[in-house]
């Protein structure tokens, strides 16, 4: 199937989550694995990236990994939704927590 025109990748936008994932290492496992699972995710090494993508994409929530230190900062300065990981998180665990948050637009399952 050729590049969705513009109706029908608005709706596509619309019906997938757009997750920022803030992370010390990139590419990341994590980020492939909620890729997978049907989000849109962008991978950020800093938090001016994150700001930034939550400037001009359709941010929906923003995924902090372990070993970003500040977190608690960091979840003040998106002013999105923001989970930070706690070590030994999974993709299951976010996806779960999403659908929490966001019940009508997530029908996302990792594998």
């Amino acid at each position: 199937m050729g590049p969705l025109d513009g109706r029908a990748q608005a709706l596509y936008n619309v019906a997938v989550l757009g997750i920022v994932f803030l992370t010390t290492q990139a590419p990341s496992q994590f980020a492939d694995d909620l890729l997978r699972a049907g989000y849109r995710v962008w991978e950020a090494l800093a938090v001016s990236e994150v700001l930034h993508l939550c400037e001009h994409e359709d941010v929906d929530a923003v995924v902090i990994a372990p070993d970003v230190k500040d977190a608690d900062i960091i979840e003040v300065q998106t002013r999105r939704v923001t989970l930070a990981l706690k070590p030994g998180s999974t993709p299951t665990e976010v996806a779960w927590e999403l659908s929490l948050l966001f019940p009508s637009a997530c029908h996302s399952q990792v594998q």
